[in-house]
């Protein structure tokens, strides 16, 4: 699904940060601001802002999107990072590789979420951080806007956000598929939080979560 990034990839750019500035500062306050000689892979990594962000905060740099489009403008953006175009369910880089994994409105544009955590286990090492800010599966049951909504029911849902300015089709998830028993099995959650974007459709006038993020340490074998 991520691939309909790449006829918006520009505009998507060019306009994301007057509309998430919430989500921005949750994310970045559960991050921290000294990311000094810390390997960190962004998965979904889009344009490229939050690497270069993050290489203002001292990270080694590494991304990967499923969007050609994307990965062009995030290596434009910084040359210095290793950033490959893959899919979140097959990581193209090593195991035990990063100390820090990110991800930020990606993971709710694949169908399953397990495959990932599984890929992200993988390549994190033990004791490393995971953060990920996501569609929340309120927002996505909302926006499905028909009666009869069946919340447990995974189907595409049409988002429309920024004003109207971008339109994108995802399966929906539940709160459950985040939070899985594969989640708690290797991770210990540090932090939850929802909050609310502007850039978010607001349903009937609405205001309901349109994100939720949640901060991780990855277990160290027994």
């Amino acid at each position: 699904m991520i691939e309909q990034y790449n006829p918006i990839a520009e505009t998507y750019s060019d306009i994301f940060l007057q509309y998430n500035l919430e989500s921005i500062e949750a994310y970045y306050r559960h991050l921290g601001t000294n990311l000094s000689g810390k390997k960190v892979l962004d998965i979904g990594c889009g344009d490229g802002y939050d690497l270069w962000k993050m290489g203002q905060l001292g990270a080694i740099l590494s991304g990967i999107d499923a969007s050609d489009e994307m990965v062009k403008l995030a290596s434009i953006r910084n040359p210095e990072a290793q950033i490959k175009v893959g899919h979140f369910d097959a990581i193209p880089f090593a195991d035990n590789s990063f100390d820090i994994i990110v991800s930020k409105w990606a993971l709710q544009t694949a169908d399953l979420i397990d495959p990932i955590y599984k890929e992200i286990i993988r390549v994190l090492k033990p004791g490393g951080m995971f953060i990920c800010l996501t569609s929340h599966p309120i927002r996505q049951f909302i926006e499905k806007k028909k009666y009869g909504k069946d919340y447990f029911k995974k189907e595409l849902v049409e988002s429309t956000f920024f004003d109207g300015a971008v339109t994108v089709i995802e399966p929906s998830h539940t709160l459950n598929e985040y939070l899985s028993p594969l989640f708690f099995e290797r991770f210990t959650l540090q932090a939850f939080e929802e909050g609310f974007d502007s850039g978010a459709e607001k349903v009937n006038g609405d205001i309901y979560p349109s994100y939720f993020l949640i901060k991780a340490t990855l277990n160290k074998p027994h």
